[in-house]
């Protein structure tokens, strides 16, 4: 049986409504719209996670976090199978590229890759000019041109079936693009002693949030967008190295995100635990190109998550059977093509411990953590999402109507909202930690911690 090459893209931190084939108003993405166009778009999909490391757990193994318990432990247990290992076996060549420096080898998220490349200007020695000089003044990006030329230079030598793993981080905080893309959004002039200050400004981003002001936020949200054209760019370049090398039909495209990212609403900045658990933050792009499988431009709302991406390229490749069960239902993203989609998706976040919430705090004496402190959990289900706390302070909100959840209907809207807490203590009851867990003891990895903090996560 001949398997197809398979192409995963990972966006970090894009969010959905940013795209213009999601119905933004600025042209950020045409590159990906045409893909769009000649695939599938997935209106509903959510991550499990609401930041990177459990995400891309959940990404190679299919599991849930509450199943591989990445939040905790950090680092992928060896008896807790992954996609790339099934593939491997399958008789599929592996190739993955990562401008995220802690999602590699002290992370374990390496194995079952036969090449994993990370840009070399992330390497200590190069960091402090590449951060503070060239990358604020648009000379250089986080890595995304450095991941595109070297998968366009090693792509004719990989044997077919393939499967690649391109994870950009060029959208991700601090939102600096290259040029010109950089500030190409701005909709007022923000000169270069403006634009230092911002980003002076936004490294501690959940302090920032508390002072900012609207001219302010508006400066943040032209310069994320420039950082999502950016990498728009780049996904053209791959998509021309597959034509001219004639593979661009015979190759599975899959675009996505780890997860979204707050820009200011409700005056949360980033993402993870100072994120909260809203919309922008979960609902995540997801396109799809099954060459002769789907009708071109197919839109569909039923329900997906991340983790039925992997599924969906075990189950074509052949490989599910190697990979370890989960509790969740998944979908098969070829189904879900054809409205039939998960009865209700779900996301998890754990509070910070006491440890990195001092650190937290230390960072960002402004920004108020306490509300935020307790376990989460988001559910999607028939129109209506619910934010489920582990300190009392629910929020429901119907989404059909209320998009932008502006509305909370908990108080007044009692059937759904018990729908709803239905399904996370079942969940919670039924999902059950992988054994490849037990007795695994959490790292604290120096250098994987420094860049926790680099980026903002607290």
């Amino acid at each position: 049986m001949a398997y197809p090459n398979i192409l995963l893209v990972v966006i970090d931190s894009a969010r959905a409504d940013r795209f213009s084939c999601y119905g933004y108003e600025e042209p950020t993405t045409p590159n990906m719209d045409q893909i769009a166009a000649e695939g599938v778009r997935f209106d509903e999909a959510y991550s499990e996670s609401s930041w990177t490391l459990p995400q891309a757990f959940t990404l190679l193994t299919g599991l849930a976090p509450r199943e591989h318990r990445g939040e905790v432990h950090r680092k992928l247990p060896a008896q807790m199978p992954t996609l790339p290992e099934a593939l491997k076996r399958q008789g599929y060549d592996t190739f993955a590229a990562s401008g995220n420096t802690f999602l590699g080898p002290r992370c374990g998220l390496h194995r079952g890759f036969d090449q994993f490349f990370m840009p070399l200007h992330v390497s200590r020695l190069a960091r402090p000019f590449i951060k503070h000089i060239a990358q604020r003044l648009g000379w250089s990006d986080e890595g995304g041109q450095v991941l595109t030329t070297h998968f366009v230079r090693e792509l004719p030598h990989l044997k077919a079936p393939w499967f690649a793993l391109i994870w950009y981080n060029d959208v991700h905080h601090p939102y600096i693009a290259k040029k010109p893309y950089m500030t190409k959004f701005c909709h007022q002039p923000l000169s270069l002693l403006q634009r230092l200050s911002l980003l002076r400004r936004l490294r501690r981003a959940t302090n920032f949030v508390v002072t900012a002001t609207e001219e302010d936020l508006d400066y943040v949200n032209a310069l994320y967008n420039g950082g999502l054209a950016y990498v728009d760019m780049l996904v053209g370049q791959l998509r021309q190295a597959l034509e001219q090398l004639k593979e661009w039909d015979d190759t599975v495209v899959i675009i996505t995100a780890d997860h979204g990212e707050m820009l200011g609403e409700r005056r949360l900045m980033g993402h993870g635990v100072a994120g909260d658990m809203y919309r922008p933050l979960l609902h995540i792009p997801l396109i799809i190109r099954f060459p002769g499988l789907v009708t071109p431009g197919t839109c569909t709302s039923a329900l997906v998550q991340l983790s039925d991406i992997t599924w969906s390229i075990a189950s074509l490749a052949g490989v599910s059977n190697l990979l370890s069960p989960t509790g969740a239902e998944y979908a098969d993203l070829l189904a879900s093509a054809n409205e039939q989609g998960r009865p209700w998706t779900l996301s998890e976040r754990d509070p910070l411990n006491q440890r990195r919430l001092a650190h937290a705090q230390r960072r960002n004496p402004l920004f108020n953590f306490q509300p935020h402190m307790c376990h989460m959990t988001a559910v999607v289900q028939d129109g209506w999402r619910l934010i489920y706390r582990g300190n009392g302070r629910h929020e429901l909100y119907n989404i059909s109507e209320d998009p932008d959840e502006q509305n909370d209907l908990f108080a007044t809207s009692p059937q759904p909202a018990a729908a709803l807490m239905q399904i996370v203590q079942q969940w919670q009851q039924q999902a059950m930690p992988h054994p490849a867990t037990k007795g695994v003891q959490p790292t604290i990895d120096p250098r994987v911690e420094k860049r926790l903090h680099d980026l903002g996560y607290f």
